[in-house]
């Protein structure tokens, strides 16, 4: 059954031309029940002619094709040349150690500004201005936005994440662990948006008034806020709704899960090689002096936070979901995945004196980087190297 499904356009006898997949096709596929995973080996090993326009995203999602087909077909309609064959994937190179813990980094001197390394192109974006009384009727997948807020000017921009389905945790089976199991499906009934870059002390210091948290002398502005306690980024969340008239929030780690990984099922949203990883991430490299650094690239920034959004994004328009800051979720931890909520859910058990990081940051190996690496710390908690991001729901 599965194989007929599969066999799409077969060429006719002495015929060489090899089946072409449409958008089409995909939803052809998704209609029959095909499992994602098995339409994604599918679109990795096919020639395709894929409209992954704004508006083909959309319709796609629209349809029920799953987030990692999606994610899929973008990659290919970005990097497939005309005919020739899928090039071998790169050997991945041998994973420096672990660190056991956070470090706490100390500060540093005023650095001189540096050059930002350049990332991939903005991917086209359907930009919504709407007002805190606005109904959910713009939010389609894809679009950006930003609330007013009461006290004037604007909260920070967010990108509308469709609903769909992912494999939580280790999916990769190697190099992972304990804590990263039991892999599980975790649904999303409807879109949610996601900040589309870690929370500011742009955005930050509207809230914390004389209140502002150090800076380390890097810098303010566009840099992510750090120096912050998960009671204080919950605190900044409500904030934010008060202002916007709105439901913010500290992402559930599924939900932060789901946003990084893009549809991936790779170590990272773009793959699994570490050697590429300077193109994504503000992360320990090669110009550091950390026994764990990435010996293969070097992301020019060094032993401190990079401005947002000067890496390449994922495939949902998301930025240093890899990198740069820890990101706090709401969730409380847990050391496994055990009845862990399918829905998306914060799990709001376990050890509550203890909130979940995700992402790594600038002083951290590739391994502490991947998008099914967690840790957890204590919630008062202040470092140089933690922040947050936020969610909103748009439905009533």
């Amino acid at each position: 059954m599965l194989l007929a499904a599969l066999c799409l356009t077969s060429p006719a006898p002495g015929q060489e031309e090899e089946e072409v997949l449409t958008n089409a096709d995909i939803i052809a596929l998704t209609e029959a029940g095909v499992p994602a995973e098995a339409i994604v080996i599918k679109i990795e090993s096919a020639q395709s002619d894929f409209d992954t326009t704004v508006e083909q995203l959309i319709a796609l999602s629209t349809a029920g094709v799953d987030a990692s087909v999606v994610a899929a077909m973008t990659r290919k309609a970005t990097t497939e040349a005309p005919r020739p064959e899928p090039p071998p994937p790169a050997a991945e190179p041998a994973a420096p150690p672990q660190p056991v813990s956070v470090p706490q980094h100390t500060a540093a001197a005023p650095p001189q500004e540096e050059p930002q390394p350049s990332g991939a192109a903005e991917p086209a974006a359907t930009r919504v201005s709407v007002t805190p009384s606005a109904t959910v009727a713009p939010f389609q997948p894809g679009s950006t936005f930003a609330d007013a807020l009461a006290s004037g000017g604007s909260g920070p921009e967010m990108v509308v994440i469709p609903a769909g389905r992912f494999r939580m945790g280790c999916v990769t089976r190697s190099g992972c662990f304990r804590d990263e199991r039991p892999v599980h499906r975790v649904f999303f009934d409807d879109p949610i948006a996601v900040s589309r870059y870690a929370i500011t002390f742009e955005d930050y210091d509207l809230f914390a008034g004389a209140n502002r948290p150090g800076d380390e002398g890097w810098g303010r502005g566009r840099r992510p806020v750090v120096n912050v306690s998960w009671e204080q980024a919950v605190r900044y969340a409500q904030w934010l709704s008060r202002e916007a008239g709105e439901s913010y929030r500290l992402l559930s780690e599924a939900e932060w899960e789901y946003a990084a990984r893009a549809g991936s099922e790779r170590k990272y949203h773009f793959g699994n090689d570490s050697t590429q990883l300077c193109q994504y991430a503000n992360h320990a490299d090669a110009d550091t002096d950390y026994e764990w650094r990435n010996r293969y690239c070097s992301d020019g920034v060094g032993k401190k936070t990079a401005v947002v959004g000067s890496y390449a994004p994922n495939a949902f328009g998301l930025y240093d979901m890899h990198g740069n800051a820890w990101e706090w979720v709401q969730d409380c931890w847990n050391d496994h995945y055990r009845r862990a909520p399918r829905d998306g859910a914060a799990r709001l058990e376990g050890d509550c004196s203890m909130r979940v990081l995700r992402g790594g940051a600038f002083g951290y190996e590739p391994g502490s980087l991947r998008a099914a690496f967690r840790t957890a710390i204590p919630r008062g908690t202040r470092s140089n190297d933690i922040g947050f991001r936020v969610a909103r729901t748009l439905t009533p």
